[in-house]
């Protein structure tokens, strides 16, 4: 009898193994987990869960860092996570929407509760069932501590938000089984970032680099105690450049590259990545001499290409995400600085010349393909598409399943556990959108009304997640490449334009003072979208953190009434004695 059990569990073993599971069984065991513990899950005098979800998500990735020509760091392998989510009381007052200040967060992070507890990569039914277990155990004592918390908090005071903290939606089940796992050649891509890195060593003028590739490939598996369920691929890949030097009078110059995708196929050719690397190093030794300002500015300023896309992205577009005002011991609070339209529905928040609709389901535009772009939120929602400023005024804000006072179901839009934007793209009536040259004259004409001797075209920004992730890491701690205040926005390339047509490059520089309400004064935009692929911080309104999350910005240029552009205002450190040895070698 002893004999035959063992037999039983080492053929259940290897069904359950990770190479024989369908998706299907992976489901299943995420199904039995939650059903166990919503018909067992309490505790005597705590309230038992009216909601669990579970997701699996399995990651390959692969990842490659190159300085001068030589590999730096190189990675790949495969990951696997659970993350859980335990609802106390019902969809009219429960546990979330409220900051416990006193809960250890940390665990958030350690891999030990229930956000992004590590799997075992080699996963069988029963490990994952156990790991689903603790998940789901740590979770429920969390909420219900919070809960009684949150109840305590709502009797000592009067609270007028009677907003329901969760919304039901209609059951989905959504299957994307069809996808296959990507195999590159990685030691090609090793061989790619080697020789981009090369290319910046052949000028000895740039004080330090990077070049970098990364691909990683999510299979999510997703249930919830409603009946919600699916499976989604998600595979994202990049390469970012960045180089940094010091002028004379010691202000840093810097530049970067990006260009993102879905595969690594997608990605721009051989030739262009050579190119584009080559172009931000030799803009930065030719900046290297330009003039910085000389004082502020104050006038029209055109804001072109990239600039356009990412200053839409940085300032407009994260207010466009609803978000909840947070309850807490200390009173109402919500924790984000992206908060400016959430009473601004019906509105006006654009020229009424211009229209915004979030696109997740379009793919592609004019054969670019869109980074933002999905079927199914996070939440097991369905995306849509839809119009959220017509005309100038703001119609809809988007959301996820936790709703606010004018927004009040989802609209399949949680990406990485809130409400975030994904493809945006703005469109202007005929009549205000001109060519590149028509706003160029009509900045000239503002400028020349204000005795203003130039204006200022605004060529490139920097990007967040490039400067926090790869600016800083290659940059001495005590280079100041721009100011810390975040009401300023840092500028990589920038020209005076003369009323001759000369343009002359600007060293440094910030733009200063731009709201989301400045966006009402665009006076004109062009006539040829530009498509931006970035990665942006999700909008979070609690102090769980924030993630990196693909998104596509098509946005025309820009012109701007009256925009301030100032120089940086630092004390620079002094440049290095020596000469930098790479001088040396001819």
């Amino acid at each position: 009898m002893i004999k035959f059990v063992l037999v039983v569990l080492l053929l259940l073993l290897k069904f359950y193994d990770l190479g024989s599971m369908s998706h299907q069984e992976i489901l299943q065991a995420l199904r039995d987990e939650v059903k166990r513990s919503m018909d067992s899950l309490f505790i005597e005098t705590l309230p038992k869960p009216y909601y669990i979800e579970v997701q699996l998500k399995v990651t390959n990735s692969y990842r490659a860092y190159a300085f001068l020509g030589n590999l730096v760091d190189t990675s790949q392998g495969r990951q696997a996570f659970v993350n859980v989510n335990v609802r106390v009381g019902d969809y009219s007052l429960d546990n979330t929407n409220f900051l416990d200040f006193s809960f250890p967060f940390f665990m958030r992070f350690s891999g030990e509760g229930s956000n992004r507890r590590q799997v075992p990569k080699d996963f069988d039914y029963f490990s994952l069932r156990r790991e689903l277990w603790l998940a789901i155990d740590f979770a429920y004592k969390e909420a219900t501590q919070k809960y009684s918390k949150k109840l305590a908090v709502i009797k000592n005071r009067l609270i007028k938000d009677t907003i329901p903290d969760f919304s039901k939606v209609e059951v989905n089940k959504f299957y994307d089984t069809n996808y296959k796992i990507v195999k590159i050649d990685f030691t090609k891509y090793c061989d790619l970032v080697k020789d981009l890195s090369r290319i910046i060593r052949n000028y000895p003028e740039i004080d330090n680099s990077s070049v970098s590739f990364e691909f990683l490939q999510d299979e999510n598996y997703y249930v919830n105690s409603e009946g919600i369920e699916y499976i989604k691929y998600e595979s994202f890949t990049g390469v970012e450049a960045a180089v940094t030097l010091q002028s004379n009078d010691g202000m840093p110059v810097t530049n970067f590259f990006s260009s993102y995708a879905d595969v690594p196929s997608n990605l721009p050719s051989y030739d262009s990545l050579r190119s584009a690397v080559k172009q931000i190093t030799l803009h930065s030794i030719a900046l290297k001499e330009a003039k910085p300002l000389d004082d502020s500015y104050s006038g029209p300023i055109i804001f072109e290409g990239q600039a356009a896309g990412e200053l839409f992205a940085q300032v407009f577009a994260p207010n466009l995400v609803a978000q909840r005002m947070l309850l807490s011991d200390q009173g109402f609070q919500n924790l984000s600085r992206f908060n400016a339209f959430q009473t601004k529905i019906g509105g006006r928040v654009l020229p009424e010349f211009l229209s915004l609709r979030s696109i997740p389901l379009k793919k592609d535009y004019n054969g670019i393909k869109l980074l933002g772009s999905y079927e199914i939120d996070d939440e097991g929602v369905p995306a849509r598409n839809i119009t959220l400023v017509e005309k100038g005024y703001l119609k809809t804000l988007l959301a996820g399943r936790t709703p606010i006072k004018r927004v009040s179901t989802s609209n399949g839009s949680n990406r990485e556990g809130s409400a975030m934007f994904s493809n945006i793209e703005i469109n202007s009536s005929k009549k205000y959108s001109q060519s590149n040259q028509k706003l160029r004259e009509k900045a000239l004409q503002l400028a020349k009304q204000r005795d203003l001797p130039f204006v200022i075209v605004v060529k490139k920004i920097m990007n967040q997640n490039i400067m926090s992730t790869v600016i800083q890491s290659i940059a001495p701690i005590d280079f100041k490449f721009f100011s810390r205040d975040q009401a300023n926005i840092a500028v990589i390339e920038a020209v005076r334009l003369y009323p001759n047509g000369r343009e002359e490059p600007i060293r440094g520089g910030e733009l200063k003072g731009i709201t989301p309400q400045s966006f009402k004064d665009i006076i004109l935009v062009g006539n040829k979208p530009y498509v931006l692929n970035i990665l942006v911080s999700t909008i979070s309104s609690g102090i769980d953190g924030s993630r990196w999350i693909g998104a596509s910005i098509i946005c025309p240029d820009l012109l701007f009434e009256d925009v301030e552009f100032k120089p940086v205002e630092s004390d620079f450190q002094k440049p290095s004695y020596l000469k930098n040895p790479l001088m040396l070698q001819n």
